[in-house]
């Protein structure tokens, strides 16, 4: 596999406009069509066995290894952009208002399309298939991977292992770094929605009315303080109320308000207990205020488990490139719907994180000022060849 690196650095300009093509014209989920269309022709340039289009704006291809029948391993990507104001500066900057690719996936897109044209030129090294999953809609709920595993992109062939990775801003200015860790990796999300309601009424007779605004506030505080607080130190938990990126998260009107809770869990325990809690203190919450809370639960993303086997793989197969990986001592705190590729199938799975630099400058994930540093696809698309070819062949 020596021979990979060398060939990523040959396609590394191509690879380049790519990704500048694709952060230009960003998508939401769902709404792909342009980008989708963009990975359909670039996989025909490079001559894939077959393009597949399980649902509108999702593309899946296939490379048919010449050493013979064997394993099917999948890569994966997600290709929607986020509804964020680009603030970047950048000459390739959006050219769509209000939408930009805040959390990487065009460089995810980007690379797995370099793994994609790496692989096709390196077919009588291995047996078996590479599956390449472009998933639509990952940062909007309920995502697309369940929408996939549905629609049967784990069959056909049957899926053996899928790997998937995503970039991350660094402190340390790193590029390349890709991040290990074993056993649950990303944590599950959902989100309650919730409104008071109450009842408005005159400033001079407050007794007739019922607050929803003091009920709210109260609320808010009680619920952010009181529900972590219940749950075992082991199966972490943690619920925050009207912080959301990317719309109003708290909304009030006469006699009713409206807020949107996000419950970040690391284990099904902890989920379990945090959603008992929050609905028992909305419950006694609106005894004490004379007000009919209302909750509703939208269940959002699992937990990702790294399988170890999967995770030693990487590590071995990054490392024989030339490649940095390092085991990370806690897992990231964020969450990702590639967990139901693996959950709702009983696949393998492996998700990484992959430092992509900026050092002091760098900003969080979905912030519209976040710049990555393009470099970290030469070390992305390096990975995922090595970790393709090492899974099936081993």
């Amino acid at each position: 596999m020596s021979d990979i690196r060398s060939f990523v650095d040959t396609i590394f300009d191509e690879l380049v406009s790519i990704r500048r093509d694709i952060h230009a014209h960003p998508e939401t989920g769902m709404h792909e069509v342009r980008t989708s269309a963009l990975i359909r022709s670039e996989l025909e340039k490079m001559g894939v066995d077959e393009i597949r289009q399980p649902l509108p704006t999702a593309v899946v291809a296939l490379i048919h290894g010449k050493k013979g029948p064997g394993k099917c391993v999948a890569l994966r990507a997600d290709i929607d952009a986020l509804p964020v104001h680009e603030e970047t500066g950048l000459p390739f900057a959006s050219e769509t208002e209000g939408i930009m690719h805040a959390c990487g996936h065009d460089l995810h897109t980007t690379m797995l399309l370099g793994a994609a044209k790496t692989l096709c030129q390196m077919r009588d090294q291995f047996a078996g298939t590479v599956k390449l999953i472009f998933e639509p809609s990952e940062d909007l709920m309920p995502g697309g991977a369940r929408a996939l595993v549905a629609a049967g992109v784990m069959e056909n062939p049957h899926v053996d292992a899928i790997f998937g990775q995503h970039v991350c801003p660094s402190e340390n200015d790193s590029v390349g770094r890709m991040q290990l860790y074993k056993g649950y990796f990303t944590s599950a999300v959902d989100l309650f929605h919730i409104t008071v309601h109450g009842k408005s009424g005159h400033g001079s007779a407050p007794h007739t009315a019922r607050d929803a605004i003091a009920c709210a506030g109260y609320l808010i505080t009680v619920l952010q303080t009181v529900v972590s607080r219940r749950i075992d130190p082991m199966d972490t938990a943690v619920l925050t109320v009207g912080t959301m990126s990317g719309g109003d998260a708290v909304n009030i009107t006469a006699g009713e308000a409206r807020m949107v809770a996000v419950l970040r869990s690391f284990s099904d325990a902890g989920r379990d207990t945090a959603i008992q809690e929050v609905r028992r203190i909305c419950k006694g919450i609106g005894i004490a205020f004379d007000c009919d809370i209302e909750v509703n639960l939208e269940e959002g993303y699992a937990l990702q488990y790294n399988d170890p086997a999967m995770i030693d793989l990487v590590n071995k197969a990054v490392t024989a490139v030339g490649g940095k990986a390092e085991f990370i001592d806690k897992p990231f705190s964020g969450s990702e719907d590639f967990s139901f590729f693996g959950k709702l199938t009983g696949t393998p799975s492996a998700f990484m994180m992959i430092d992509a630099g900026r050092g002091e400058n760098a900003v969080s994930l979905h912030n519209g000022k976040i710049v990555f540093n393009e470099e970290v696809m030469k070390h992305g698309v390096t990975g995922m060849a090595a970790i393709a070819v090492e899974y099936l062949n081993r």
